[in-house]
């Protein structure tokens, strides 16, 4: 086999144009075709163009050819991470660690697979600095302070953090995570002097623009935070998160029709996201744009009202019904005021869409069935309307249930980015002196967006009535009194890829 042939191709797959590595790697595959550097090569220009799952084949047939090397195993524990194979990319990480022992490097991988799984305890055993051979590996304490960031505490975050800046001081990744711990922590002053300080030295850069505009945010510097969020703003390729908070404060900054533009932007250069619907709907609620926001909304093409006669497995929907409230006041998820949510003076569950008590998998059911439903008749209608174009083909249910007391309330929110949303009632008490009391209502927009504007169309609830409608409406459960607990179910129909099911903070 040619050594400077490999060399160059090498060179070539890591640099600006790896296509250009192809003539060459088929001449090394033809010479060596079971050469794990060979392999590997190829693997980083698989990688590199787009064909993940053949990047992830090569690396593990350089693997088999070479099994006894580490850097074989990571280097395909690294490709299955970044394809979202968390279970297969530990078993590559284990391997390497077998035949490295506390490698920073491997550890700090695993590390980032577990965090990405959600399985942030084991992460924090994982990135244990007792057990790696070297305490200066950036990447490691960097995920260190994510996993500890992620358990509340704080100061050791900070710490692992700044312990990755001493061995990379311009690593922005480590930069920003620090800032925000740090503001966390109650010190928004030194979160802001770090994040000035990144966008000094990287004007633009779009996650520590869009932490620093939030911050100016919940400060109420409205102008503060447009100006900030507008330098990491790219027309021409937006980042959709920074793009709708661009668009929130261009609102509140009384700018709706610059938010109206930004939000365009954002429909036109990424369709199947619909959160930018809800800004534009509060865009042109506050331009006074009524017919026009009507339009966008669709409350009277896109909402529905089910009344539901009858669920199998059920002598009639009062037993149903009545076992979807006892269920649900047993679950053990159940959550007062959930951090992050809307829920005021109520408790909320984390997800049951997978629960195995009868009246709740009959309801997930059901909400599945509805929204299928709901999603044929949408499909059917055509048009070129913006909601429209965002119809998924594969999607999933999420639910959950809401407990509220007298007096209390879900306030003006959306479900975007999931695409359809809907509302289950198994019991509901009328006050005959106000229909509308503890009622859901479509169109009421929340106070820091000019809410509750002039949008607000009202639907009654009763026992066994089922709302559907888009996921990018605004919403909240109007004010109720009285005694008595309101209860209900929420579920979305959760968009393959785009959306995100139900959970807790």
């Amino acid at each position: 086999m040619d050594g400077n042939l490999l060399a160059e191709a090498a060179r070539l797959a890591q640099g600006p144009r790896p296509a250009d590595a192809a003539p060459l790697l088929g001449r090394l595959r033809e010479q060596a075709p079971h050469n794990a550097d060979v392999l590997t090569v190829a693997a980083i220009a698989a990688q590199r163009t787009g064909r993940v799952e053949e990047a992830a084949d090569l690396f593990r047939s350089a693997r088999d050819a070479d099994s006894s090397n580490p850097a074989r195993h990571q280097n395909l524990g690294v490709a299955l991470k970044g394809m979202g194979d968390h279970d297969a990319a530990l078993a590559a990480f284990e391997a390497a660690l077998a035949l490295r022992p506390g490698h920073a490097a491997t550890m700090a991988n695993m590390g980032s697979c577990l965090l990405a799984a959600g399985r942030d305890a084991e992460a924090l055993r994982v990135l244990d600095p007792a057990r790696a051979d070297g305490a200066g590996h950036p990447d490691f304490f960097n995920n260190r302070g994510i996993a500890l960031a992620r358990a509340g505490r704080y100061d050791e975050a900070i710490a692992a953090y700044r312990g990755a800046l001493v061995v990379r001081p311009a690593m922005v990744e480590a930069q920003i995570n620090l800032a925000d711990t740090l503001a966390k922590s109650g010190d928004e002053d030194g979160a802001i002097g770090v994040l000035e300080s990144v966008l000094a030295n990287k004007p633009g850069h779009v996650r520590a623009a869009n932490q620093l505009g939030l911050l100016r945010e919940k400060r109420a510097e409205h102008e503060a935070a447009c100006a900030v969020l507008r330098g990491g703003f790219d027309p021409a390729a937006p980042n959709h998160a920074l793009g709708v908070n661009l668009a929130r404060n261009l609102i509140s900054a009384g700018k709706p029709d610059e938010a109206l533009g930004v939000c365009e932007r954002l429909l036109a250069t990424s369709p199947s996201v619909t959160t930018p619907l809800a800004i534009a709907a509060a865009a042109l609620d506050r331009m006074g744009e009524d017919e026009a926001r009507d339009r966008l909304m669709g409350v009277d093409h896109f909402v529905r009202v089910h009344d539901i006669g009858g669920v199998g497995g059920f002598a009639d929907m009062a037993q149903f019904n009545a076992a979807l409230v006892t269920e649900l006041q047993a679950h053990p998820s159940l959550t007062e005021e959930p951090e992050g949510l809307v829920t005021r003076q109520g408790r909320q569950s984390g997800e049951l869409a997978g629960a195995q008590t009868p009246a709740l998998a009959a309801l997930a059911a059901l909400a599945g069935e509805r929204l299928g439903s709901e999603h044929a008749r949408l499909a059917a209608l055509g048009g070129d309307h913006p909601f429209l174009r965002a119809l998924p083909e594969r999607w999933s249910v999420t639910l959950w249930g809401t407990i509220l007391r007298p007096g209390g309330e879900v306030g003006p929110h959306i479900h975007a980015p999931n695409w359809l949303s809907g509302v289950y009632y198994p019991d509901f008490a009328e006050n005959p002196g106000d229909a509308n009391e503890g009622a859901l209502g479509i169109g009421i927009l929340p106070e820091e967006l000019g809410g509750p504007g002039t949008a607000l169309r009202v639907f009654t609830p009763r026992a066994g009535r089922m709302v559907i409608f888009p996921s990018c409406l605004w919403h909240a459960t109007l004010p109720f009194g009285g005694k008595a607990d309101r209860i209900s179910f929420a579920f979305d129909l959760v968009p393959e890829g785009v959306g995100r099911p139900h959970r807790l903070a």
